[in-house]
């Protein structure tokens, strides 16, 4: 392990500009990162990075009104899932927002009711009544007229079936006394997320609305929020010149990687149950440092460190949508053998810093 340290150490501290990519791992993890990428003048971004920024972009924009998921469970009586991601991020989403058991009084008189834009209905909660707007249309056309619905805009269809659900579905979210929009970010580009948004926005004029956002995989979320109690700014941040700067475009692993700006990779990929997909095989060639809790297939002068996968191997604080906040997890097999990604990254930070003295 100690010529492998002193390997990465020598590799990072030639670098002119590394890039700290995939970042699936916990708050102290991704504080080690951050430290290291400081100190040698690179860029932080996180794997899942494209979907939340562009969700931080547009709430920037416009505004939002964003619900806690147990806000949603305890309290909404419509709630709208657009999208298949949701749901395939986690097939129990369902359950869980219509639980059987008993949760807080609910305002309104009205039977809680399932809305779902773009997919196959599936398996539903039992007595929840369901309405499914699909069919051949795209999913942004068909969150464009259940918008146009809601405002009772005029809309044009040649579906009359789907007309119709579209017209019921408008007509049941205006008299909802709670409405919830869920969707995973990643799936939706900018102008369905403002068409979202501004649905929610007409619906608060006369009655509660909200959305749901999923949060990012691989503890993305907290990744960003360590990032922004860090240095000010979420991930895609480059220190290069001396002062944080936040760019969605210029800093993202792939373009660096492509376009030979980057010339050292840190890939991180170790949290239990969610893996990072690599940029390219081999990491487009790029010399790489690669800290991961499974078997990765690296380039010959790649240098491989296994590390422990947070909430597997050791305990960890990870961002955890139930409380909207970071929680501890603890390990599921505890192994103390096996380093954590912060405590690698500490290590190869002293060790620069000891070469740097001599």
């Amino acid at each position: 392990m100690d010529s492998t340290l002193q390997r990465a150490a020598e590799l990072l501290s030639q670098a002119r500009l590394p890039v700290f990519g995939g970042l699936f791992t916990d708050v102290k993890g991704a504080a080690a990162a951050l430290s290291l990428a400081r100190k040698l003048g690179g860029v932080v971004d996180h794997a899942a990075s494209e979907g939340t920024s562009r969700a931080a972009r547009v709430m920037r924009e416009t505004g939002a009104t964003p619900a806690s998921f147990g806000e949603v469970r305890n309290r909404a009586d419509t709630i709208v899932v657009i999208g298949s991601m949701p749901r395939t991020r986690d097939p129990k989403l369902l359950d869980k927002l219509f639980p059987t058991g008993a949760t807080l009084p609910r305002p309104g008189d009205n039977k809680r009711e399932l809305i779902v834009v773009g997919s196959k209905k599936g398996k539903t909660p039992s007595g929840v009544r369901v309405t499914e707007i699909g069919g051949k249309n795209a999913l942004p056309e068909l969150v464009a007229l259940l918008a146009a619905a809601v405002r009772e805009g005029p809309f044009d269809i040649r579906d009359s079936a789907l007309a119709k659900k579209i017209l019921s579905a408008g007509e049941r979210l205006r008299n909802s006394a709670f409405a919830v929009f869920v969707y995973d970010p990643a799936e939706l580009d900018e102008p369905v997320l403002h068409t979202v948004l501004e649905a929610v926005r007409h619906l608060v004029k006369t009655t509660r609305a909200a959305t749901l956002s999923l949060s990012a995989p691989g503890n993305g979320e907290g990744v960003n929020l360590c990032s922004t109690w860090t240095c000010g700014l979420p991930v895609r941040t480059s220190f290069a010149g001396g002062v944080p700067e936040n760019n969605m475009w210029a800093y993202e692993t792939r373009r660096l990687l492509k376009s030979n700006e980057a010339d050292a990779l840190v890939w991180i990929d170790a949290l239990d149950g969610e893996e990072a997909t690599p940029p390219a095989r081999s990491f487009r060639g790029v010399p790489a440092v690669v800290l991961s809790s499974r078997p990765v297939q690296a380039g010959r002068d790649d240098v491989v460190i296994e590390v422990g996968a947070a909430a597997a191997d050791h305990d960890a604080a990870v961002f955890l949508p139930q409380i909207a906040g970071i929680g501890m997890v603890k390990a599921t097999a505890a192994n103390s053998k096996k380093p954590t990604v912060a405590e690698v990254l500490s290590r190869i930070e002293a060790l620069i810093d000891a070469k740097g003295a001599a």
